[in-house]
Order: C-alpha cells, then structure tokens, then sequence
C-alpha cells in the first residue's frame, strides 16, 4: 500500500506541470497579436510623426512663400507707405542680383519723398529695423528721391542743363547719328551729348579718357532701344566710369525726380528707362 503512494504522488505532479504549461502555450495561441498590435502601434506613431514633420514643413514652405514677394509687389507696396502731394512715380522694375530679395524704406512729406532701395539675402519687409543698421546681408542699390521746388528757376537750377554743342568742345562720333563733345580740366574727362530734352555725360578720370568714351558710346547704343522719361522741359544725366557719382535728374515743372547711389552707370540708366 505505501509503495503505490510514493508512485501516484510523482505522476500527479508531472500531470499538473504539463497542464500548466500547456495552458500557457493554449494563452499565447489564444493572443498571438498581442507582440503584432505593438509592432503596429510603434508604426503608427513613427507615421503619425513623419506626418507631422512633413506637414510642419509643408507649413513653414507656405508662410516662407507668403513672405517672398516679387519686384512688382514689393513696389505696390511701397506705393501705399507714401503720403505725398506729388505726382509719385517709380521704375515698374529694378536690376537685381540672381537670388536677392527687393525692399526698401520710405521718407515723405507733403513735397517730396525718397525711397531707398535694398537687395538682401532674405525676404526682409518694407521700412524694417535691419535695412537701418550695417548689415552685410543687405545692399542699397538706388535711391528715388522727389521734391517740389517753389519755382520754375530752381527747379531748373536743379538740373543745369547744358547744350554741348555750344561749348567749343572736341567733337567724337557716339555712333547711331549722336555726336559728343569732349571737355578735360582738373583732372576729369567729360564727353557731353543731347538727346532731345535730356542732356547726358560721363566722366573719367584724365588719365582714363577713353572709358568714358566708350561709357558714352554704351549708354547711346542703349537708349537706341529704350527711353528715358520725357521731362518738362528738361532731364540731365550724370554718368561716372569710377561708379561714384551716378545721378539723373529730370523735371515735371517745378518738381525734379532724381536717382542716385546706383554703382553701375549703366543700371542707373535701366533705372530711368523703367519709369513709366
């Protein structure tokens, strides 16, 4: 009888392990998703957050394009800053490096306004504290400047129009039927010439005569296919090969519109042709 107990007491055990585990393998059966639905879950949220970022970029793409405005925008905008009783005019366009950004900031007053134009790496807006302070990423590449004078003698005064062929000048052909009139003094070559209303010239130093005769023949070869703005009664051209001293200045009655602060003479003559 005790020997019976002592091989039934083994067997039970055996058989109560073997169910036991095999109740484990039946509950792992039972929930085979259980290690899949945490392998979903961790795709779902790296998705969520590839989407997220994505759409973050999508955001931050649209309000970078909706501070990039275009010439013609940045223009119209500049339009609505200033407050004038002046006939306001501006070029419809400006030369522009590849890759800059337009802007500007404004002055006016009842008689006069001035606009200084800004290349800048970024789009900055229009009147803002950056384009006031030495920042390299910023350029002022012309500035438009109007003013009404209190009669027609000072605007004239203004302009100092000249008619070249009466100064006993030498004469140079500029080609397409313009003839200039050379003039040296102190240090200067000028080569004056008249196009209708307009009287133009460019300087260079003595000893660099010929640039600003070829400066001349470039600016004539140019205005053959583009116009200045017609004055009343009269525009005046200052054109300098050093890029120091670049201004044209025209009247409309007893108000004169200028542009200066262009270094390349030839940019400032795009300028001018650009007004419409």
């Amino acid at each position: 009888m005790k020997r019976k107990l002592r091989f039934t007491i083994p067997i039970i055990a055996v058989v109560l392990i073997t169910a036991c585990a095999s109740k484990s393998d039946d509950s792992q059966e039972e929930n085979p998703g259980s290690k899949g639905n945490t392998q979903v879950q961790t795709e779902q949220n790296n998705e969520s957050v590839e989407g997220s970022e994505k759409g973050n970029e999508q955001v931050a793409s649209e309000q970078e394009k909706e501070k990039t405005m275009t010439q013609a925008e940045v223009i119209k905008a500049v339009k609505q800053q200033i407050d004038t009783d002046l006939s306001l005019k501006l070029p419809d366009k400006l030369p522009l490096e590849k890759g800059k950004h337009l802007t500007a900031v404004t002055e006016n007053d009842k008689n006069s306004y001035r606009i200084v134009f800004y290349e800048s790496d970024e789009p900055i807006p229009i009147n803002n504290e950056k384009l006031k302070s030495d920042d390299d990423a910023v350029d002022a590449i012309a500035t438009i400047r109007a003013q009404k004078y209190d009669s027609q003698e000072e605007a004239d005064e203004e302009i100092a129009f000249e008619e070249f062929a009466e100064n006993g000048a030498q004469e140079v052909d500029l080609g397409h039927g313009i003839t200039g009139y050379q003039d040296a003094g102190a240090g200067s070559a000028y080569t004056g010439w008249n196009e209708g209303r307009w009287a133009l010239a460019t300087h260079a130093q003595t000893s660099e005569g010929d640039k600003g005769t070829d400066l001349a023949k470039d600016a004539v070869a140019y205005l053959e296919e583009n116009t200045l703005p017609i004055p009343k009664p009269h525009g005046y051209a200052h054109l300098d090969v050093d890029e120091k001293d670049n201004r044209i200045l025209w009247e409309k009655d007893t108000t004169v519109y200028t542009i200066d602060q262009v270094k390349d003479p030839m940019d400032a003559l795009e300028i001018a042709t650009n007004f419409k």
